[in-house]
């Protein structure tokens, strides 16, 4: 599919530096955009902040690696999310990346109680080898060039690793956010290689989500917005989508918002930040 149908399809900016421009990107990462009040899941609650969008012609464009090392820091969060729910160890100690790919430690993780024998057992083992598999499949396609995972705290939230519908709510929020965050970058690829990656990774996360969000309308599991533009499961708004059956882009700055727990350059699931450019 041609970048500018991808452009039409999810509304974005209509080039990579107007991008840029009204993002405030730079080398140094992100500036710009209203903070949203709200924070994954309503565990924490911070007052609406401010921050400059005029920035200036930036110095420097962000590339098709700062994007897909964006994905990256994504997808090690995943990754370390299932890989201990369902194993009780994180990816490292699974043999996923080496010891030497990890500028910091993963923390506040472990099995959930009986997820193995529970009804979404099917669900949590094969989106895990999904999600393992998308961060040999990024590190492989960026080499040298990917980002070390970061200091990752599975615990930011307090939930997630109780019981099987925690872990479905917090599965259900990265999910949904991962599928949003991939809709709002790929307008901004270049690379029509790099650009597959993305696609056939958003693809793929796109079914976690629908499969995960028809699992907690059928069991009558409550979820909270993560914010503003988030679309809960239930009934009538079965799927992560807009008035048109499209799924919702979200920026960077919005993932940001999200996975940060309302910070601006790091906290939530990050306590160090993420790892590269854009964070």
């Amino acid at each position: 599919m041609k970048l500018d149908l991808l452009k039409t399809l999810v509304e974005s900016p209509l080039s990579r530096r107007d991008f840029a421009k009204k993002m405030g990107i730079t080398a140094g990462g992100l500036v710009g955009a209203s903070m949203l009040g709200s924070t994954l899941l309503g565990g924490v609650t911070k007052a609406a902040a401010q921050q400059s969008s005029a920035a200036a012609t930036p110095s420097a464009t962000v590339t098709d690696a700062d994007i897909l090392n964006f994905a990256l820091n994504l997808e090690y969060l995943e990754a370390e999310f299932y890989t201990f729910a369902t194993y009780g160890v994180g990816i490292v100690q699974n043999g996923v990346i080496p010891a030497s790919a990890e500028s910091g430690p993963t923390t506040g993780g472990h099995k959930v109680p009986n997820i193995m024998s529970s009804p979404v057992a099917y669900i949590a083992g094969d989106i895990r080898k999904d999600e393992q598999s998308h961060v040999k499949f990024l590190r492989s396609a960026l080499g040298s060039a990917a980002v070390k995972k970061p200091t990752i705290n599975l615990n930011a939230l307090g939930i997630g690793f109780g019981s099987w519908e925690e872990f479905m709510i917090l599965a259900r929020a990265f999910e949904d956010v991962g599928s949003s965050a991939y809709t709002g970058a790929a307008p901004l690829i270049s690379s029509k290689t790099y650009l597959e990656a993305a696609a056939r990774i958003l693809a793929t996360e796109a079914q976690h989500s629908g499969a995960i969000r028809t699992h907690i309308i059928d069991r009558g599991i409550k979820c909270k917005p993560v914010d503003s533009v988030d679309v809960v499961p239930t009934t009538s708004t079965i799927f992560f989508t807009d008035n048109m059956g499209l799924t919702i882009p979200r920026t960077t700055r919005q993932v940001l918002n999200i996975v940060y727990a309302g910070g601006t350059t790091k906290g939530g699931f990050y306590p160090d930040g993420m790892n590269g450019t854009i964070k």
